[in-house]
């Protein structure tokens, strides 16, 4: 009986919170993937999935910890586990005979092996959210589609385009800065270093870094190498500071963790601001990555994206600028079975603004059966005192 209620239903859902086992400490951005399907843990570690009921296993894995594999059982299932760190073992060392900085040059002449030759498309979930200090100025959210050439060609056809979304802002805001999230939904492919060179491994850029080894992790049971690259020469314009995760084995690059040389604050703005508006005060504070690949089959695909940008400005010289943080987030949710184009109408352009691509919050279960990263607490007590906001204003 069990088996044919969940056969009448489109998904079943999961959810629950992933810890540290030694610290008890809430886990984030873990990665939660039943086959093609998966999310990540928001900062709280908390996470919902959404699976089709043949679905049997959901894996949770993260850097330095085991990965554990829980059954599915129901529909509604609480999964709140515990993942052990690891440290790397003497007998999963691959030793290589090459130099920090070799290491990242034959991870870079194995993108064509490790990296999908084939078209591909995902689906995905997007989230922005802008604060000024603690206040939330704006929540825009969004599902969308992703179309991705082979790793052996450019950007230039990479797009996306947008399902459904929806957005929340601060009516009451006496702000008139509108803050252009930098690369918006389009972050998947502007960010994806291994096939945009020119974001991390322009070949001009690679003799403008140190190299140095830092360590071992682990990740998805695989012991990784940790390098970082570090700016020692300048460009006319900034470059990232970069911890690079390399799979000892295939040397496929799992993380890559990027943040702003703001050594040169011009250069670190015109990286952040693409268009100084007249009056307006800008100071760059920082600007990260944390970019996440995930390997199915012998092939790596990108997975999981997180931006932060800092900064302070204001439109009338006042004393003390303003503190804003904008932070946008992109998971993989499903590998797509069928390759599609993305039409010319449909795709979202890096200029556009997804806040006027979307609707109004509305309904509590607006994403259905669609795979999104859990708001935290905060989050979602933002929303609703933004949704009340609109509501009286509407009214009124």
């Amino acid at each position: 009986m069990l088996s044919n209620a969940l056969a009448a239903q489109d998904y079943i859902t999961l959810s629950g919170i992933i810890t540290d086992l030694q610290t008890r400490q809430p886990l984030p951005h873990v990665s939660v993937a039943a086959g093609a399907v998966g999310t990540v843990t928001n900062d709280h570690g908390r996470f919902t999935l959404k699976v089709k009921p043949e679905a049997k296993v959901v894996t949770f894995s993260l850097i330095g910890y085991q990965s554990r594999n829980v059954h599915i059982e129901r529909d509604g299932q609480r999964i709140d586990i515990a993942l052990q760190p690891l440290s790397v073992t003497l007998n999963e060392v691959v030793v290589r005979n090459l130099s920090a900085e070799n290491l990242v040059y034959e991870a870079i002449r194995k993108f064509h092996a490790n990296y999908s030759k084939q078209p591909s498309s995902y689906k995905g979930f997007y989230r922005e959210v802008i604060q000024k200090r603690r206040q939330y100025l704006s929540i825009s959210e969004a599902v969308v589609e992703m179309y991705k050439t082979s790793y052996d060609n450019d950007i230039t056809f990479d797009a996306v385009s947008i399902l459904r979304g929806r957005r929340m802002m601060n009516m009451k805001s006496s702000d008139t800065l509108a803050v252009k999230v930098l690369g918006g939904p389009t972050l998947p492919i502007f960010a994806d270093v291994v096939k945009n060179r020119e974001f991390l491994f322009y070949p001009d850029d690679l003799q403008c870094f140190a190299y140095a080894y830092v360590g071992d992790e682990q990740l998805d049971d695989r012991p990784h190498y940790v390098v970082r690259m570090s700016p020692v020469k300048a460009q006319p314009y900034a470059l990232f500071f970069a911890n690079l995760y390399i799979d000892k084995q295939s040397l496929a690059i799992s993380r890559a963790d990027l943040h702003l040389d703001m050594r040169n604050r011009a250069r670190a703005t015109s990286t952040m601001l693409l268009h100084r508006p007249t009056g307006l005060r800008f100071t760059p504070l920082e600007l990260t990555f944390s970019i996440f690949y995930r390997t199915e089959g012998g092939t790596t695909h990108l997975n999981y994206i997180r931006n932060e940008m800092r900064f302070k400005c204001d439109w009338h010289r006042r004393l003390f600028a303003s503190a804003f943080t904008v932070v946008s987030e992109f998971v993989v949710t499903d590998n797509l079975p069928e390759a599609k184009t993305i039409r010319g109408r449909d795709t979202f352009k890096r200029n556009d603004n997804l806040y006027d691509n979307v609707d109004l919050f509305s309904e509590p279960d607006f994403w259905g059966p669609d795979n999104i990263i859990e708001p935290t607490e905060s989050l979602n007590r933002a929303i609703d005192r933004l949704r009340r906001s609109v509501e009286r204003t509407i009214g009124n």
